[in-house]
């Protein structure tokens, strides 16, 4: 099954060396769990489960889910729920990040390729019944929702009325399914539900790709220079040049569960044709191929004017004011862009997570007003963050802020909405500085 340009992944992908260890004081042989769930008609995924005591959960056939360390742990430890940042090769499980070994992590080993799968023959269906699963989008939703929710009807505590929290970690590709499951499954009244999300150079605008997007135009009306594209051979780049394998359409990308960020707001875009083209030049093509060879000059310029101008960006509200949904705490983290953004002082010295953090409040104000050039992990993190921080001071802090006086609702804002840039970091590794920042981020949530 053909994935990621194989100069890249034999290069960043290497299964033994996905991502960089670091040595934790509860690091011991991990106990792991292989589950097969079930997807319905359309196949299995593989859980995995990783636990540090002993295991009293069954195994169901089917999909592969992995639990670690859970053998380790009393019943109530929150967990951590791992969804690996591509589509795991068939016959191997994601490798677990060594910051989550000391938590009880589940791993969601799903499916997202350009490849079908085909119905077992060993199936009930009769022999006539052919049919493949497509393993494009919203295959992958489907497989992550299922593995959630066989998480959480056989992980809760039993004959407790305790709570289990659940803290979601992704990165790349796989972090676009990891915040729309966070901000869809963060129900606060709910025993066993989402309440944190870290997730690293992700993706939560997939448009961001597309030539319609405002990321992709010159910053002002006069300016002719448009901004920088994703750098040839960088992780963003890879991901452009596999989109069009991973989406069955243009449209897909507009899909909020694909690209949380419209969760909050509008697309601002009509969805074009192609991949690679604007939406007003693709139709402008496909109106042209039906013009025939007695048409007038007018006419064709009529075919022009009848284009659909663009849709306006509007904000939505999210979560929804009748909801049982919480904006769950949340960690992004991004590599340093290739191209700075602007002149900022580097430091090569380590950082906390807490001095990261206190450096973004202490320069909030300015961080607002700077507009990210180009397309980036930074502008990804930056949207979803303003996005997300706008909600929280809208919708969940407006009624305290009508008695508290003193409420900073900007600083807890950016408080519950963390952004935390990690310097530099090869293809799927991420850093010290990137771990730390995790590590110190559980550390604070999960009590062991």
């Amino acid at each position: 099954m053909r994935r990621w340009p194989r100069p890249w992944l034999l290069s960043h992908l290497r299964q033994s060396r996905v991502f960089q260890r670091r040595c934790f004081h509860h690091d011991r042989a991990p106990d792991v769990e292989s589950i097969d769930v079930a997807c319905r008609s359309s196949g299995t995924i593989t859980l995995e489960s990783v636990s540090f005591y002993p295991s009293d959960y069954g195994v169901i056939s089917n999909a592969t889910h992995s639990l670690h360390n859970f053998n380790r742990h009393p019943v109530t430890t929150p967990l951590v729920l791992y969804i690996p940042p591509f589509s795991p090769t068939p016959g191997y499980l994601a490798a677990v990040p060594g910051f989550l070994t000391p938590y009880p992590t589940a791993v969601i080993n799903y499916r997202w390729s350009p490849s079908p799968v085909s119905t077992s023959p060993e199936s009930d269906h009769g022999p006539d019944f052919n049919f493949t699963t497509p393993l494009t989008w919203p295959t992958p939703l489907h497989d992550v929702l299922t593995g959630y929710n066989w998480i959480t009807d056989n992980l809760l505590p039993l004959g407790t009325t305790s709570r289990r929290d659940i803290y979601v970690y992704s990165s790349h590709a796989g972090a676009s399914i990891a915040a729309s499951l966070a901000l869809t499954e963060s129900h606060h009244h709910e025993r066993m539900a989402v309440r944190g999300l870290v997730a690293w150079n992700g993706i939560y605008n997939w448009s961001m790709f597309l030539p319609d997007h405002k990321v992709n135009k010159p910053s002002t009306p006069r300016s002719k220079k448009l901004p920088p594209r994703p750098e040839d051979g960088s992780a963003l780049h890879a991901l452009q040049m596999r989109m069009p394998d991973l989406f069955r359409a243009p449209v897909d990308l507009l899909d909020p569960f694909a690209s949380p960020s419209f969760f909050f707001q509008t697309a601002g875009m009509n969805a074009p044709s192609s991949f690679v083209q604007a939406a007003a030049v693709s139709s402008l093509l496909e109106r042209l191929s039906s013009v025939t060879s007695d048409v007038k000059p007018a006419d064709i310029l009529g075919v022009a004017e009848g284009l659909f101008p663009a849709p306006r960006r509007s904000a939505l509200v999210f979560p929804p004011r009748k909801s049982t949904l919480k904006l769950p705490s949340v960690l992004l983290l991004h590599d340093t862009p290739t191209e700075p953004v602007a002149k900022r002082k580097t430091t090569t010295r380590k950082r906390s997570m807490a001095s990261s953090m206190a450096s973004e409040l202490a320069s909030r104000t300015a961080a607002r007003k700077r507009k990210v050039a180009g397309h980036t992990f930074e502008a990804q993190a930056t949207e979803l963050a303003g996005l997300m921080r706008r909600s929280l001071e809208k919708l969940e802090f407006k009624s305290r802020m009508e008695w508290d006086e003193e409420f900073d609702e900007v600083a807890e804002a950016e408080r519950r909405v963390a952004v935390v840039e990690v310097g530099e970091n090869e293809g799927l590794e991420l850093g010290e500085r990137g771990q730390d920042a995790i590590a110190e981020w559980l550390e604070d949530r999960i009590r062991l």
